[in-house]
């Protein structure tokens, strides 16, 4: 198995063969898919099968995968969530797999990998993947860590023809991570404005502008929803960028607002609600149906206690962080 980043920085690749991608990233399949039809250029014919679909139908891809057809070129055949397939039809596909064929497979198990610590990799989970990955090329697209992300930022750069510095690669993982997606339109359209620094990096500033409140208002709208996992998604990558006190204030904020409204039997106090703004003000009083009054004030007081160790001790944000979620929402 190798990694989609050491596969796609290979100058000789030829993108010829059949594939087997795994691991969790959408991007990476469709960026590793677009590079086999951009290489190629003959792929007329894409089609598209989806095992965990009941729709589509095995009979067929089987159809598919045995026509022969004089007038057409080669098709790309994509075959998604192979791990979903039961062990008599995994088997019947795999028989049906003909390597010399002029047709072009990619199989695709998009499962988060196991890691194996004795080896130091990335591992496979399904029995049925497993098997899949005896016969053809292997390809880990699970998400980097951010270490990562200076490297894919370089290969993404060389495919736009745009020239990057390091303070430019630094900033636009400060605002997104390793959000691949973000990135990568990112950069496509400062690739079509100027290659002049200054106007890339104040380009950066306006997008990360509009991406901190993006960010902010889905944080809060977790919040009301009580959606625990997104409240961690949302909070953590704000976090990163902007500081452990900038999130837990904001958050705050919004908890006690529906902690005075739920007091006040769903009665929005305007002196509680003067920092909130928009269509966030609409959610605070259905928000306190998702919230028992000791939960909030549970709540409450983990991040005022946070407050004070922020000011008096030393901490490491993100396992703070993490403490905060399980007390407050998790309950843990």
């Amino acid at each position: 198995m190798i990694k989609a980043l050491q596969f796609l920085s290979d100058k000789n690749q030829s993108f010829s063969n059949n594939y087997l991608l795994v691991g969790d990233n959408d991007f990476l399949y469709l960026f590793i898919k677009n590079q086999i039809v951009k290489k190629l250029q003959k792929k007329d014919e894409t089609f598209v099968f989806d095992c965990a679909d009941k729709s589509d139908s095995l009979d067929q891809l089987m159809n598919v995968l045995g026509s022969q057809d004089l007038f057409s070129s080669d098709k790309l055949i994509i075959i998604k969530n192979i791990n979903k397939l039961n062990k008599k039809n995994s088997e019947l596909l795999l028989n049906s797999f003909d390597s010399d064929s002029s047709d072009q497979i990619i199989f695709i198990d998009n499962n988060f990998l196991s890691y194996d610590y004795k080896s130091k990799s990335n591992t496979i989970k399904s029995s049925v993947t497993k098997e899949y990955a005896k016969v053809m090329d292997v390809v880990d697209i699970s998400t980097p860590f951010e270490s990562e992300m200076k490297h894919w930022i370089h290969l993404f750069a060389n495919e736009l023809n745009l020239k990057v510095s390091d303070t430019y690669t630094q900033k636009i993982i400060e605002i997104f991570g390793n959000n691949f997606s973000e990135i990568f339109n990112e950069m496509s359209k400062s690739s079509l404005v100027s290659s002049d620094e200054k106007d890339l990096l104040n380009a950066l500033e306006k997008s990360g502008n509009i991406h901190k409140e993006k960010q902010l208002w889905e944080l809060n709208y977790a919040i009301c929803d009580r959606r625990v996992d997104a409240i961690f998604e949302n909070g953590l990558s704000i976090m990163k960028q902007y500081g452990l006190s900038y999130v837990i204030n904001s958050m705050f904020t919004l908890l006690e607002a529906i902690f005075i409204t739920k007091k006040n039997n769903g009665t929005l106090i305007e002196s509680s609600s003067r920092s909130i703004r928009g269509n966030l003000l609409k959610r605070i009083s259905p928000a306190t149906n998702n919230y028992s009054l000791d939960e909030l004030e549970h709540a409450i007081n983990i991040f005022a206690q946070t407050d004070i160790k922020l000011k008096t001790q030393k901490i490491i944000d993100e396992t703070e962080f993490t403490n905060i979620i399980n007390g407050a929402f998790r309950h843990e």
